[in-house]
């Protein structure tokens, strides 16, 4: 009878011990996942909350050279593309009498001149961006001849909702970056006084402070400063993690070298690149993970494999 009762129970006590020990197994196979994470600390020079916009490379201006009589082009001086200064001979033309009668007229008297081409010189500095006529054409006085783009009026226009105009000033400076991830300083010159009926946007000119000369047409982005708070504590984006409503944020801070722990944030302002944390308050020491850090626990056995700022 003692037999048949201590058999059971040694069976049952196997059992239990198999399943703690498949337990114990799965959990140290849990605990000994190593995930590779980049670091980065906290950043205390503050931060700008800005609203980024983009703007198109454009000659606001477009001068038309135009005849000033009717006659026969003689001459022409200029070519798609060609920069050209103010004042330069673009095209020569003659009228009509002045070809058919003027060697004869200066045989009478050679001081009148009276053949003598007239000269259309160009009325701006810049580029052209067309030209209408061959040598041999005839015109009518008030032809287009050829177009300028005036480089006087080159610069960026940058579309602006209506309701960031507060934020933006004549002779303001703002910088513009460009597709290639540089950036040139530019100078708010004009507001073009309409808004578009459709989107609310009004244009902004900006003219830029270097003698750079970019396509036109070419798709940049400006960045409108709205406010600075200094002597915050601010992280990188990718360090701030949250529910799919945004509602709850968090970061991964390392507790040491090896495991990190989730620690609920309140968020402040933010821009593109950085977010102010208002609490907890991190010290300079803290590292906070910025890449292994999604779809992760509260806490993480980690490998730093880089720290950056």
């Amino acid at each position: 009878m003692k037999n048949k009762i201590t058999i059971p129970f040694i069976i049952v006590l196997f059992v239990m011990l198999l399943q703690s020990c498949k337990k114990q197994e799965a959990a140290t196979t849990e605990t000994e996942t190593i995930i590779p994470v980049t670091v980065t600390t906290i950043d205390t020079t503050g931060i700008d909350d800005y609203e980024e916009v983009s703007g198109t490379v454009s000659y606001i201006v477009k001068t038309p050279i135009k005849s000033i009589i009717t006659g026969y082009i003689t001459a022409v001086n200029a070519k798609t593309n060609d920069k050209v200064a103010k004042g330069k001979r673009l095209f020569s033309i003659k009228t009509k009498e002045a070809i058919a009668l003027g060697n004869d007229v200066n045989k009478l008297d050679p001081k009148l001149n009276f053949g003598s081409a007239v000269s259309i010189p160009s009325s701006s500095t810049g580029f052209i961006t067309a030209v209408n006529v061959e040598n041999g054409n005839y015109v009518q006085e008030g032809d287009v001849l050829a177009i300028i783009n005036d480089s006087n009026n080159y610069g960026v226009v940058i579309n602006v909702p209506f309701e960031l105009k507060k934020h933006i000033a004549i002779n303001q400076q703002l910088s513009i970056y460009l597709p290639d991830g540089t950036s040139i300083s530019a100078t708010v010159k004009q507001f073009i006084p309409a808004v578009d009926a459709s989107s609310q946007m009004q244009s902004v000119f900006l003219k830029m402070n270097s003698n750079e000369v970019l396509p036109e047409n070419l798709i940049v982005s400006v960045r409108i400063p709205k406010s600075n708070k200094s002597n915050i504590i601010t992280l990188p984006k990718a360090a701030i993690l949250s529910n799919e409503i945004e509602t709850n944020y968090w970061v991964m801070l390392l507790k040491n070298d090896s495991t990190a722990i989730k620690v609920p944030v309140q968020i402040g302002i933010k821009n593109q690149e950085r977010t102010e944390i208002i609490s907890p308050k991190f010290k300079a020491t803290d590292k906070i993970v910025t890449s292994g850090n999604y779809g992760v626990g509260d806490t993480i056995k980690v490998k730093i494999i880089k720290s950056a700022k």
